[in-house]
């Protein structure tokens, strides 16, 4: 039986790894069939502390490598239930099934995509669903707002304070299609632009803990302190678990405090 399972390999993941390997518990990482996060899909992050600019997928390279080196162990598996005992919990996956003391979840949450002609192809050129973390290249340039809702209102301020000039926010029905050069998008809907911003639902990979912890009415994990769910044995990290603010940082940050609250004598309850 495992010490302890980590399921998802974003920085909330990858970063209790490195916490709890350093503890000497060799903890299991099951990565789910794509591996990262959302950060795989980011082609440029500047505001994590200590890197620069760097891709999303070499930011999560980088602190995988460091988890590798300090013997946190992976699997290429997905997780399809899980069930708690007073003694263990036990992880159902697609491929094999796991046991472990502890059990941190660490899935992230998706942005639900239109699936609109053209925003695969243009997805992290030109197309982002995150506004705080691309914002800051858009200075001067014109963008679009896709979505519906109070967010868009938000998104609008936080772009235009970061010199973006906003030009229209479209419903995902009237976009019709995403149109580019072939490397990068130029054109949503009727609007010339350099970038648009999808501003969507958030969708948190939480399926698995239906009827083990409590979830909100959206699927977020519900936690108090941070990283505790209702189940005494079953930790939660990162955007899984409803953050106010949805930074690689942040969910790095997440997944330290709950390597320590696993760690912890009263991590049992």
């Amino acid at each position: 039986m495992e010490k302890a399972i980590i399921v998802g390999s974003g920085p909330a993941g990858l970063t209790a790894g490195i916490y709890l390997a350093r503890a000497g518990l060799r903890p299991l990482v099951i990565e789910g069939m794509e591996s990262g996060g959302q950060l795989m899909t980011t082609n440029h992050v500047d505001n994590y502390p200590g890197l620069g600019l760097v891709t999303g997928p070499k930011l999560i390279a980088a602190i995988r490598e460091q988890a590798e080196r300090l013997g946190v162990r992976f699997a290429m598996d997905e997780v399809t239930a899980v069930s708690p005992a007073s003694d263990r919990v036990s992880v159902k996956g697609m491929i094999a099934d796991y046991e472990c003391e502890k059990l941190l979840v660490a899935t992230g949450a998706g942005v639900e995509k239109t699936n609109l002609p053209g925003e695969a192809r243009y997805w992290g050129r030109g197309i982002s669903a995150c506004v705080t973390c691309d914002a800051a290249f858009y200075a001067g340039k014109r963008v679009a707002i896709v979505g519906t809702g109070p967010g868009t209102t938000g998104a609008k301020a936080y772009l235009e304070k970061a010199g973006a000039q906003v030009v229209g926010i479209v419903a995902p029905g009237e976009v019709g299609e995403f149109q580019g050069d072939g490397q990068k998008l130029t054109q949503v809907g009727d609007l010339a632009v350099d970038g648009v911003f999808i501003v969507t639902a958030r969708v948190p990979q939480t399926g698995f803990l239906r009827g083990v912890v409590d979830l909100d009415d959206k699927g977020f994990v519900v936690t108090q302190n941070r990283v505790l769910t209702s189940s005494p044995r079953i930790f939660a990290a990162g955007d899984c678990a409803e953050p106010k603010f949805r930074q690689a940082i942040i969910a790095a940050g997440d997944g330290a405090y709950a390597a320590l609250a696993m760690l912890a004598p009263s991590a049992n309850r």
